[in-house]
Protein backbone atom coordinates (compact mmCIF):
# COMPACT_ATOMS: atom_id res chain seq x y z
CA UNK A 1 0.00 0.00 0.00
CA UNK A 2 2.82 2.40 0.84
CA UNK A 3 4.62 4.18 -1.93
CA UNK A 4 7.96 3.07 -0.56
CA UNK A 5 8.74 -0.38 0.67
CA UNK A 6 11.84 -1.24 2.67
CA UNK A 7 13.08 -4.77 2.34
CA UNK A 8 13.66 -6.25 5.79
CA UNK A 9 15.79 -9.23 6.69
CA UNK A 10 13.81 -12.42 6.91
CA UNK A 11 12.44 -13.45 10.26
CA UNK A 12 9.63 -15.64 11.47
CA UNK A 13 6.36 -13.95 12.32
CA UNK A 14 3.41 -15.55 14.04
CA UNK A 15 0.20 -14.52 15.66
CA UNK A 16 0.00 -12.26 18.66
CA UNK A 17 0.12 -15.16 21.08
CA UNK A 18 3.62 -16.23 20.08
CA UNK A 19 5.09 -13.22 18.32
CA UNK A 20 7.69 -10.97 19.80
CA UNK A 21 7.62 -7.27 19.10
CA UNK A 22 9.27 -6.54 15.77
CA UNK A 23 12.14 -4.14 15.41
CA UNK A 24 11.53 -2.11 12.29
CA UNK A 25 13.72 0.57 10.87
CA UNK A 26 11.15 3.29 10.53
CA UNK A 27 11.13 5.62 7.58
CA UNK A 28 10.32 9.15 8.74
CA UNK A 29 7.38 10.88 7.20
CA UNK A 30 8.63 13.37 4.66
CA UNK A 31 7.64 16.92 5.42
CA UNK A 32 8.40 20.03 3.48
CA UNK A 33 10.95 22.03 5.39
CA UNK A 34 10.25 25.63 6.01
CA UNK A 35 13.04 27.33 4.11
CA UNK A 36 14.76 30.48 5.21
CA UNK A 37 13.74 33.63 3.48
CA UNK A 38 17.22 33.87 1.99
CA UNK A 39 16.82 30.50 0.34
CA UNK A 40 13.40 31.52 -0.92
CA UNK A 41 14.62 34.71 -2.51
CA UNK A 42 17.61 32.98 -4.05
CA UNK A 43 15.40 30.21 -5.36
CA UNK A 44 13.01 32.71 -6.90
CA UNK A 45 15.89 34.46 -8.58
CA UNK A 46 17.13 31.25 -10.12
CA UNK A 47 13.75 30.30 -11.58
CA UNK A 48 12.44 33.74 -12.39
CA UNK A 49 12.22 32.81 -16.06
CA UNK A 50 10.89 29.37 -15.33
CA UNK A 51 8.73 29.39 -18.44
CA UNK A 52 11.88 28.76 -20.48
CA UNK A 53 13.62 26.46 -18.03
CA UNK A 54 13.73 22.94 -19.46
CA UNK A 55 15.07 19.55 -18.46
CA UNK A 56 18.67 19.00 -19.57
CA UNK A 57 21.61 16.62 -19.58
CA UNK A 58 25.21 17.08 -18.43
CA UNK A 59 28.06 17.95 -20.79
CA UNK A 60 31.71 17.31 -20.10
CA UNK A 61 34.30 20.05 -19.91
CA UNK A 62 36.37 22.30 -17.67
CA UNK A 63 34.91 24.52 -14.99
CA UNK A 64 35.13 28.29 -15.46
CA UNK A 65 37.65 30.14 -13.38
CA UNK A 66 36.48 32.56 -10.70
CA UNK A 67 38.06 35.83 -9.67
CA UNK A 68 36.36 36.93 -6.46
CA UNK A 69 32.69 36.75 -7.31
CA UNK A 70 33.19 37.36 -11.03
CA UNK A 71 33.42 34.50 -13.52
CA UNK A 72 35.74 34.61 -16.49
CA UNK A 73 34.91 32.29 -19.40
CA UNK A 74 37.10 31.27 -22.29
CA UNK A 75 37.82 28.34 -24.59
CA UNK A 76 35.36 26.69 -26.97
CA UNK A 77 32.35 28.63 -28.17
CA UNK A 78 28.90 27.09 -28.54
CA UNK A 79 27.03 30.13 -29.82
CA UNK A 80 27.30 33.77 -30.83
CA UNK A 81 24.89 36.62 -30.09
CA UNK A 82 25.64 39.53 -32.43
CA UNK A 83 29.18 38.12 -32.79
CA UNK A 84 29.62 37.96 -29.01
CA UNK A 85 30.69 34.43 -28.01
CA UNK A 86 28.83 32.14 -25.64
CA UNK A 87 31.36 29.72 -24.19
CA UNK A 88 30.89 26.04 -23.54
CA UNK A 89 32.04 26.71 -19.96
CA UNK A 90 29.00 28.96 -19.50
CA UNK A 91 26.76 26.19 -20.76
CA UNK A 92 28.35 23.72 -18.37
CA UNK A 93 27.80 26.09 -15.47
CA UNK A 94 24.17 26.63 -16.48
CA UNK A 95 23.72 22.87 -16.31
CA UNK A 96 25.52 22.48 -12.99
CA UNK A 97 23.25 25.00 -11.26
CA UNK A 98 20.06 23.03 -11.88
CA UNK A 99 18.91 20.20 -9.60
CA UNK A 100 20.50 16.90 -10.51
CA UNK A 101 17.20 15.28 -11.41
CA UNK A 102 16.75 17.92 -14.14
CA UNK A 103 20.11 17.09 -15.73
CA UNK A 104 19.17 13.77 -17.25
CA UNK A 105 16.18 14.21 -19.52
CA UNK A 106 16.69 16.67 -22.39
CA UNK A 107 19.64 17.51 -24.60
CA UNK A 108 22.30 20.22 -24.60
CA UNK A 109 20.72 22.07 -27.51
CA UNK A 110 17.66 23.00 -25.47
CA UNK A 111 19.84 24.08 -22.56
CA UNK A 112 21.85 26.37 -24.80
CA UNK A 113 18.64 28.00 -26.06
CA UNK A 114 17.70 28.68 -22.45
CA UNK A 115 21.10 30.25 -21.78
CA UNK A 116 20.83 32.44 -24.88
CA UNK A 117 17.37 33.60 -23.82
CA UNK A 118 18.67 34.56 -20.39
CA UNK A 119 21.49 36.53 -21.95
CA UNK A 120 19.06 38.36 -24.22
CA UNK A 121 16.82 39.23 -21.28
CA UNK A 122 19.75 40.50 -19.25
CA UNK A 123 20.87 42.72 -22.14
CA UNK A 124 17.34 44.13 -22.39
CA UNK A 125 17.21 44.74 -18.64
CA UNK A 126 20.55 46.56 -18.68
CA UNK A 127 19.65 48.59 -21.77
CA UNK A 128 16.50 49.70 -19.95
CA UNK A 129 18.64 50.90 -17.05
CA UNK A 130 17.07 48.49 -14.57
CA UNK A 131 18.38 49.18 -11.08
CA UNK A 132 17.98 46.55 -8.39
CA UNK A 133 19.83 48.16 -5.47
CA UNK A 134 16.61 48.61 -3.52
CA UNK A 135 15.54 45.04 -4.25
CA UNK A 136 18.87 43.65 -3.04
CA UNK A 137 18.64 45.80 0.08
CA UNK A 138 15.16 44.41 0.70
CA UNK A 139 16.56 40.88 0.56
CA UNK A 140 19.27 41.84 3.04
CA UNK A 141 16.82 43.53 5.41
CA UNK A 142 14.19 40.78 5.36
CA UNK A 143 16.82 38.14 6.09
CA UNK A 144 18.91 40.23 8.49
CA UNK A 145 22.03 39.71 6.37
CA UNK A 146 25.06 41.75 5.48
CA UNK A 147 26.25 41.83 1.89
CA UNK A 148 29.16 39.53 2.76
CA UNK A 149 26.77 37.06 4.38
CA UNK A 150 24.54 37.08 1.31
CA UNK A 151 27.52 36.40 -0.95
CA UNK A 152 28.64 33.54 1.30
CA UNK A 153 25.12 32.12 1.27
CA UNK A 154 25.02 32.28 -2.51
CA UNK A 155 28.45 30.70 -2.90
CA UNK A 156 27.38 27.80 -0.70
CA UNK A 157 24.57 27.15 -3.21
CA UNK A 158 26.87 27.37 -6.23
CA UNK A 159 26.05 30.92 -7.35
CA UNK A 160 28.03 34.13 -7.51
CA UNK A 161 26.60 37.44 -6.39
CA UNK A 162 26.74 38.68 -10.00
CA UNK A 163 24.58 35.76 -11.14
CA UNK A 164 22.09 36.45 -8.37
CA UNK A 165 22.00 40.15 -9.23
CA UNK A 166 21.44 39.33 -12.90
CA UNK A 167 18.49 37.10 -12.12
CA UNK A 168 16.93 39.74 -9.87
CA UNK A 169 17.50 42.30 -12.63
CA UNK A 170 15.67 40.14 -15.17
CA UNK A 171 12.80 39.62 -12.75
CA UNK A 172 12.43 43.31 -11.98
CA UNK A 173 12.68 44.21 -15.66
CA UNK A 174 9.94 41.78 -16.66
CA UNK A 175 7.65 42.89 -13.84
CA UNK A 176 8.15 46.59 -14.61
CA UNK A 177 7.68 46.24 -18.37
CA UNK A 178 6.28 43.10 -19.92
CA UNK A 179 4.09 42.05 -17.01
CA UNK A 180 3.13 45.49 -15.74
CA UNK A 181 -0.13 45.58 -17.70
CA UNK A 182 -1.01 41.92 -17.26
CA UNK A 183 -4.14 41.84 -15.15
CA UNK A 184 -7.16 39.61 -14.66
CA UNK A 185 -10.46 41.27 -13.93
CA UNK A 186 -13.15 39.86 -11.67
CA UNK A 187 -15.32 39.50 -14.77
CA UNK A 188 -12.70 37.35 -16.54
CA UNK A 189 -12.32 35.14 -13.49
CA UNK A 190 -16.09 34.79 -13.15
CA UNK A 191 -16.47 33.87 -16.82
CA UNK A 192 -13.75 31.24 -16.54
CA UNK A 193 -15.35 29.82 -13.41
CA UNK A 194 -18.80 29.62 -15.03
CA UNK A 195 -17.51 28.18 -18.31
CA UNK A 196 -15.39 25.45 -16.70
CA UNK A 197 -17.50 24.00 -13.87
CA UNK A 198 -15.77 20.61 -13.96
CA UNK A 199 -12.47 22.24 -12.98
CA UNK A 200 -13.85 23.22 -9.60
CA UNK A 201 -15.40 19.96 -8.49
CA UNK A 202 -13.79 18.45 -5.40
CA UNK A 203 -14.35 14.68 -5.66
CA UNK A 204 -15.47 12.62 -2.70
CA UNK A 205 -12.63 11.70 -0.40
CA UNK A 206 -11.95 9.35 2.45
CA UNK A 207 -9.54 9.26 5.36
CA UNK A 208 -8.43 5.85 6.47
CA UNK A 209 -5.69 4.15 8.42
CA UNK A 210 -4.36 0.65 8.09
CA UNK A 211 -2.13 -2.10 9.40
CA UNK A 212 -0.29 -4.11 6.76
CA UNK A 213 0.82 -7.68 7.27
CA UNK A 214 3.10 -8.45 4.36
CA UNK A 215 3.16 -11.87 2.72
CA UNK A 216 6.75 -11.42 1.56
CA UNK A 217 8.17 -13.03 4.69
CA UNK A 218 5.43 -15.44 5.74
CA UNK A 219 2.86 -17.66 4.14
CA UNK A 220 -0.59 -16.47 3.10
CA UNK A 221 -2.10 -18.62 5.84
CA UNK A 222 0.14 -17.17 8.56
CA UNK A 223 -0.53 -13.61 7.41
CA UNK A 224 -4.29 -14.18 7.36
CA UNK A 225 -4.22 -15.64 10.88
CA UNK A 226 -2.27 -12.67 12.16
CA UNK A 227 -4.42 -10.00 10.48
CA UNK A 228 -7.58 -11.61 11.85
CA UNK A 229 -6.03 -11.66 15.32
CA UNK A 230 -5.21 -7.95 14.99
CA UNK A 231 -8.76 -7.21 13.84
CA UNK A 232 -10.19 -9.03 16.85
CA UNK A 233 -8.07 -6.92 19.21
CA UNK A 234 -9.18 -3.66 17.55
CA UNK A 235 -12.83 -4.70 17.46
CA UNK A 236 -12.54 -5.30 21.19
CA UNK A 237 -10.65 -2.09 21.95
CA UNK A 238 -10.19 0.47 19.18
CA UNK A 239 -7.82 2.58 21.31
CA UNK A 240 -4.99 0.08 20.71
CA UNK A 241 -4.93 0.71 16.94
CA UNK A 242 -1.81 2.92 16.99
CA UNK A 243 0.01 0.52 19.29
CA UNK A 244 -0.72 -2.35 16.94
CA UNK A 245 0.45 -0.28 13.96
CA UNK A 246 3.79 0.18 15.69
CA UNK A 247 4.00 -3.47 16.66
CA UNK A 248 2.83 -5.21 13.51
CA UNK A 249 2.53 -3.01 10.42
CA UNK A 250 4.90 -3.74 7.54
CA UNK A 251 4.23 -0.34 5.93
CA UNK A 252 7.12 1.93 7.04
CA UNK A 253 5.58 4.91 5.26
CA UNK A 254 2.69 5.16 7.72
CA UNK A 255 4.24 3.94 10.96
CA UNK A 256 4.69 7.44 12.34
CA UNK A 257 1.12 8.48 11.50
CA UNK A 258 -0.77 5.61 13.13
CA UNK A 259 -1.17 3.92 9.76
CA UNK A 260 -2.78 6.93 8.11
CA UNK A 261 -2.09 8.67 4.80
CA UNK A 262 -3.67 11.98 3.73
CA UNK A 263 -7.27 11.87 2.48
CA UNK A 264 -7.64 10.45 -1.02
CA UNK A 265 -10.22 10.03 -3.77
CA UNK A 266 -11.32 7.13 -5.92
CA UNK A 267 -8.86 8.10 -8.66
CA UNK A 268 -5.83 8.19 -6.35
CA UNK A 269 -2.74 6.03 -6.87
CA UNK A 270 -3.54 3.64 -4.03
CA UNK A 271 -4.21 0.04 -5.02
CA UNK A 272 -7.82 -0.60 -5.94
CA UNK A 273 -8.61 -3.04 -3.10
CA UNK A 274 -7.40 -0.50 -0.55
CA UNK A 275 -9.59 2.23 -2.04
CA UNK A 276 -12.63 -0.02 -2.37
CA UNK A 277 -12.51 -1.09 1.28
CA UNK A 278 -11.83 2.43 2.55
CA UNK A 279 -14.88 3.80 0.72
CA UNK A 280 -17.20 0.88 1.43
CA UNK A 281 -16.52 0.83 5.18
CA UNK A 282 -18.79 2.76 7.45
CA UNK A 283 -17.06 5.47 9.46
CA UNK A 284 -15.21 3.76 12.30
CA UNK A 285 -15.56 0.33 10.71
CA UNK A 286 -12.51 -1.90 10.17
CA UNK A 287 -12.25 -4.62 7.53
CA UNK A 288 -9.56 -6.76 5.94
CA UNK A 289 -8.44 -6.34 2.32
CA UNK A 290 -5.98 -8.43 0.32
CA UNK A 291 -3.61 -6.59 -2.05
CA UNK A 292 -0.32 -7.33 -3.76
CA UNK A 293 1.40 -6.06 -0.61
CA UNK A 294 -0.32 -8.53 1.72
CA UNK A 295 -3.28 -8.26 4.11
CA UNK A 296 -4.47 -4.86 5.33
CA UNK A 297 -6.74 -4.08 8.21
CA UNK A 298 -8.34 -0.84 7.02
CA UNK A 299 -10.30 1.46 9.29
CA UNK A 300 -12.28 4.31 7.74
CA UNK A 301 -12.05 7.54 9.74
CA UNK A 302 -13.90 10.16 7.70
CA UNK A 303 -15.76 10.58 4.42
CA UNK A 304 -16.25 13.80 2.48
CA UNK A 305 -18.88 14.02 -0.23
CA UNK A 306 -18.22 15.54 -3.64
CA UNK A 307 -18.50 19.30 -3.58
CA UNK A 308 -17.98 22.36 -5.74
CA UNK A 309 -15.54 25.08 -4.74
CA UNK A 310 -17.33 28.37 -4.30
CA UNK A 311 -16.08 31.19 -6.50
CA UNK A 312 -15.30 33.55 -3.64
CA UNK A 313 -13.17 30.89 -1.96
CA UNK A 314 -10.91 30.36 -4.95
CA UNK A 315 -11.25 33.76 -6.60
CA UNK A 316 -7.82 35.02 -5.60
CA UNK A 317 -5.99 31.85 -6.57
CA UNK A 318 -7.92 31.63 -9.83
CA UNK A 319 -6.96 35.18 -10.77
CA UNK A 320 -3.31 34.39 -9.98
CA UNK A 321 -3.41 31.29 -12.17
CA UNK A 322 -5.09 33.08 -15.05
CA UNK A 323 -2.60 35.91 -14.68
CA UNK A 324 0.31 33.48 -14.90
CA UNK A 325 -1.13 32.00 -18.09
CA UNK A 326 -1.36 35.51 -19.54
CA UNK A 327 2.24 36.16 -18.55
CA UNK A 328 3.38 33.01 -20.31
CA UNK A 329 1.59 34.08 -23.49
CA UNK A 330 3.08 37.55 -23.59
CA UNK A 331 6.48 36.21 -22.56
CA UNK A 332 6.51 33.64 -25.37
CA UNK A 333 5.63 36.29 -27.96
CA UNK A 334 8.16 38.73 -26.51
CA UNK A 335 10.99 36.17 -26.64
CA UNK A 336 10.21 35.33 -30.28
CA UNK A 337 10.45 39.02 -31.17
CA UNK A 338 13.61 39.45 -29.10
CA UNK A 339 15.36 36.51 -30.76
CA UNK A 340 14.42 37.85 -34.20
CA UNK A 341 15.90 41.25 -33.36
CA UNK A 342 19.46 39.93 -32.94
CA UNK A 343 21.80 37.67 -34.90
CA UNK A 344 22.14 34.30 -33.16
CA UNK A 345 24.47 31.54 -34.28
CA UNK A 346 23.85 28.33 -32.36
CA UNK A 347 26.80 26.01 -32.99
CA UNK A 348 24.99 23.02 -31.56
CA UNK A 349 22.23 23.43 -34.14
CA UNK A 350 24.40 24.65 -37.04
CA UNK A 351 27.89 23.22 -36.41
CA UNK A 352 28.91 23.91 -40.02
CA UNK A 353 28.44 27.65 -39.61
CA UNK A 354 31.58 29.60 -40.44
CA UNK A 355 31.82 31.07 -36.94
CA UNK A 356 31.74 27.64 -35.26
CA UNK A 357 35.44 27.00 -35.71
CA UNK A 358 35.72 24.37 -32.95
CA UNK A 359 32.77 22.33 -34.17
CA UNK A 360 34.65 19.06 -33.93
CA UNK A 361 34.81 19.39 -30.16
CA UNK A 362 31.11 20.08 -29.59
CA UNK A 363 29.36 16.98 -28.15
CA UNK A 364 26.21 16.80 -30.26
CA UNK A 365 25.65 13.13 -31.09
CA UNK A 366 27.52 9.99 -30.09
CA UNK A 367 30.10 8.51 -32.43
CA UNK A 368 29.06 5.18 -33.86
CA UNK A 369 31.51 2.33 -33.27
CA UNK A 370 30.77 -1.06 -34.76
CA UNK A 371 31.76 -4.69 -34.35
CA UNK A 372 34.55 -6.05 -32.24
CA UNK A 373 35.89 -2.59 -31.44
CA UNK A 374 32.79 -1.65 -29.47
CA UNK A 375 32.72 -5.00 -27.69
CA UNK A 376 36.36 -4.54 -26.66
CA UNK A 377 35.56 -1.00 -25.49
CA UNK A 378 32.62 -2.24 -23.38
CA UNK A 379 34.76 -5.00 -21.87
CA UNK A 380 37.41 -2.44 -20.97
CA UNK A 381 34.81 -0.34 -19.13
CA UNK A 382 33.74 -3.35 -17.07
CA UNK A 383 37.34 -4.34 -16.32
CA UNK A 384 37.88 -0.86 -14.93
CA UNK A 385 34.89 -1.28 -12.59
CA UNK A 386 32.58 1.06 -14.51
CA UNK A 387 28.86 0.63 -13.80
CA UNK A 388 25.75 2.17 -15.27
CA UNK A 389 22.77 2.71 -12.97
CA UNK A 390 19.34 3.04 -14.54
CA UNK A 391 15.65 2.21 -14.38
CA UNK A 392 13.57 0.02 -16.65
CA UNK A 393 11.11 2.88 -17.27
CA UNK A 394 13.84 5.38 -18.21
CA UNK A 395 13.87 6.17 -21.95
CA UNK A 396 17.33 7.74 -21.72
CA UNK A 397 18.68 4.55 -20.16
CA UNK A 398 17.24 2.64 -23.10
CA UNK A 399 18.87 5.09 -25.52
CA UNK A 400 22.21 4.59 -23.79
CA UNK A 401 21.86 0.81 -24.01
CA UNK A 402 20.99 1.02 -27.69
CA UNK A 403 24.17 2.96 -28.50
CA UNK A 404 26.16 -0.10 -27.42
CA UNK A 405 24.06 -2.54 -29.44
CA UNK A 406 25.17 -6.15 -28.90
CA UNK A 407 28.14 -4.95 -26.87
CA UNK A 408 25.75 -3.93 -24.07
CA UNK A 409 26.04 -7.46 -22.70
CA UNK A 410 29.56 -6.59 -21.51
CA UNK A 411 28.45 -3.52 -19.53
CA UNK A 412 27.85 -3.82 -15.79
CA UNK A 413 24.30 -2.53 -15.33
CA UNK A 414 22.57 -1.86 -12.00
CA UNK A 415 18.76 -1.71 -11.98
CA UNK A 416 17.45 0.99 -9.65
CA UNK A 417 13.67 0.56 -9.93
CA UNK A 418 11.87 -2.09 -7.91
CA UNK A 419 10.11 -4.57 -10.16
CA UNK A 420 6.68 -4.12 -8.60
CA UNK A 421 6.89 -0.40 -7.85
CA UNK A 422 8.78 1.97 -10.18
CA UNK A 423 8.63 4.70 -7.51
CA UNK A 424 10.79 2.65 -5.15
CA UNK A 425 14.56 2.69 -5.58
CA UNK A 426 16.53 -0.50 -4.96
CA UNK A 427 18.80 -0.48 -1.95
CA UNK A 428 21.97 -0.81 -4.04
CA UNK A 429 21.11 2.45 -5.78
CA UNK A 430 20.13 4.17 -2.53
CA UNK A 431 23.50 3.18 -1.07
CA UNK A 432 25.30 4.46 -4.17
CA UNK A 433 23.56 7.86 -3.88
CA UNK A 434 21.95 7.67 -7.33
CA UNK A 435 19.71 10.69 -7.95
CA UNK A 436 19.02 10.50 -11.69
CA UNK A 437 19.09 8.06 -14.59
CA UNK A 438 21.22 7.01 -16.27
CA UNK A 439 24.21 7.52 -13.97
CA UNK A 440 27.67 6.16 -14.69
CA UNK A 441 29.97 5.33 -11.77
CA UNK A 442 33.59 5.73 -12.81
CA UNK A 443 36.44 5.57 -10.30
CA UNK A 444 33.95 6.13 -7.50
CA UNK A 445 32.58 9.31 -9.10
CA UNK A 446 29.00 9.69 -10.35
CA UNK A 447 28.39 11.09 -13.84
CA UNK A 448 24.72 11.67 -14.55
CA UNK A 449 23.18 11.59 -18.01
CA UNK A 450 23.74 9.81 -21.30
CA UNK A 451 27.41 9.74 -22.28
CA UNK A 452 29.01 9.62 -25.71
CA UNK A 453 31.71 7.06 -26.37
CA UNK A 454 34.23 9.90 -26.46
CA UNK A 455 33.17 11.05 -23.00
CA UNK A 456 33.40 7.54 -21.58
CA UNK A 457 36.80 7.11 -23.22
CA UNK A 458 38.07 10.37 -21.74
CA UNK A 459 36.77 9.48 -18.28
CA UNK A 460 38.12 5.92 -18.23
CA UNK A 461 41.10 5.73 -20.56
CA UNK A 462 39.46 2.92 -22.54
CA UNK A 463 40.35 3.29 -26.21
CA UNK A 464 37.67 3.20 -28.88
Amino acid sequence: MAKKQIKKTSHAKTTKKTATKKTIKKTPIKVQKKESRTGLYIGLAVVVIAVIVVLIITLSGNEPTATGNELEFSGKTVAFINNEPVYEQELLREISQLPQELQVVMDAKTTLKQLIDKKLLLMEAENAGTNVDNDINTVLALNDLTMDELKTNLESQGFTYEEFEAQIKISVFLNNTLFSNVDVSDEEATDYYNNNPSFFIVPEQVRARHILVSTSEMSEEEALILINDIKAQIDANNSVFCDLVTEYSDDPGSLESCGEYPAFGRDSNFVQEYKDTSFSNAIGESNIAKTTFGYHLIQTLEKTSESVLEFEVIKSQLKDNLGFEKQKEVFTLYMEQLRNSVEITNCLETPDAEMCTDKEDIPTTPTTVNGDGLATFAQCLTEKGVKMYGAYWCSHCENQKNTFGDAWQYITYMECAEENDPNVQTQVCVDAGIQGYPTWMIDGQLHTGEKTFEELSALTGCVL
